[in-house]
């Protein structure tokens, strides 16, 4: 078919390990030819075993390579997907000669633009080129459409007509399902149904990246569509989803704690409380309130005690009149006793 091109390939394999008396009479598979250097076979070690009603035997052996040339189809340089469509621009000079097409039968047909410099830091653009429908219709196929289209479609297998709209015969009789289309296989040239990019065989599944661990471990993977997905990190962890790290609180406006009468505790990722300082009690309401420190005996009888700091009173004189001087004199043995000038 147009487009496509065959590439020569080698394919190998080692017979089982046998007994090396017997390498005489071991062939290759079908359509293979033994390994030789110099018309000679070469041997390589290997184990094999025999089992017996009691043990099982490991003894030294022989196998060979076999070897066999196959042709593998696939799409020339320049032209992308299951109907090697060409790559934008044009095959010879894709992506405007600025970048490299995905092409191949496993290709998609973008252009990975080539690398650029901005500020000193290097980045890769990504361009996919739409074809635009609004000038024909193909209904399986792709429109030769832009400035210089012609407005042809171009069927994918399994279709024809002028615009794609004819099932062949010999696919129709496949009944292909619906995320699958009918092609040629690459090997043997015979019609099969083969799933859509993005779609796994099991009655042609969405490919599910959530399956494998392609997220953090403290974090939930999300399917969006066939082989995307997206990250989120649970409550309590920060990031893009593939890296979660612990969120503590504490390291954050002290985790909303009084920096005079609290401190911030971590209790685990997203999660902490206030405790408060001592010489402090909590209140009902979370926040904390200094203790009172006074006791009977921490003050004199005619001055009022109030606590100014955790475990620290302080002394008021009271009920004097203001024409007598009174004076302080040290505490002793914790009381303040006051004496008349």
């Amino acid at each position: 078919r147009q487009n496509f091109c065959s590439n020569s390939t080698v394919l190998r394999i080692r017979t089982a390990c046998h007994s090396c008396s017997i390498t005489m009479l071991i062939g290759c598979r079908s359509g293979f030819k033994p390994t030789c250097v110099s018309s000679l076979v070469v041997l390589l070690c290997c184990r094999y075993y025999i089992q017996t009603p009691s043990m099982q035997l490991g003894l030294s052996g022989c196998h060979f390579e076999c070897y066999k040339e196959q042709e593998v189809k696939d799409c020339c340089p320049g032209y992308w997907g299951p109907d090697c469509m060409e790559c934008p621009d044009r095959a010879d000079r894709p992506c405007s000669g600025r970048g490299v097409c995905s092409d191949g039968l496993g290709g998609n047909g973008t252009c990975s633009c080539q690398v650029i410099r901005t500020g000193g830091h290097r980045s890769v653009l990504t361009v996919v080129f739409f074809f635009r429908s609004a000038v024909c219709s193909c209904s399986h196929g792709l429109c030769d459409s832009g400035l210089t289209g012609d407005g042809r479609c171009t069927c994918f297998s399994g279709y024809k007509g002028p615009t794609c709209e004819q099932e062949l015969p010999s696919c129709a009789a496949l009944s292909c399902g619906q995320n699958s289309r009918c092609m040629e296989e690459a090997l043997t040239g015979q019609l099969v149904c083969q799933c859509l990019p993005g779609y796994q065989k099991s009655a042609d599944q969405s490919i599910n990246p959530c399956l494998r661990r392609v997220c953090h471990v403290h974090a939930t993977c999300l399917h969006t569509g066939p082989n995307q997905h997206s990250c989120t990190c649970d409550p309590g962890y920060s990031g893009d989803g593939r890296v979660c790290m612990e969120v503590d609180p504490c390291q954050t406006h002290r985790g909303g704690c009084s920096a005079e009468s609290a401190r911030c505790v971590y209790d685990g990722p997203g999660k902490s409380h206030c405790e408060c300082l001592p010489g402090f009690s909590s209140l009902s309401d979370g926040s904390c309130s200094l203790k009172d420190s006074c006791k009977p005996d921490s003050c004199h009888k005619n001055a009022n005690c109030s606590t100014v700091e955790p475990g620290q009173v302080q002394s008021v004189v009271y009920r004097f009149p203001l024409s007598l001087c009174w004076m302080f004199r040290e505490p002793d043995e914790d009381h303040l006793r006051l004496r008349k000038v």
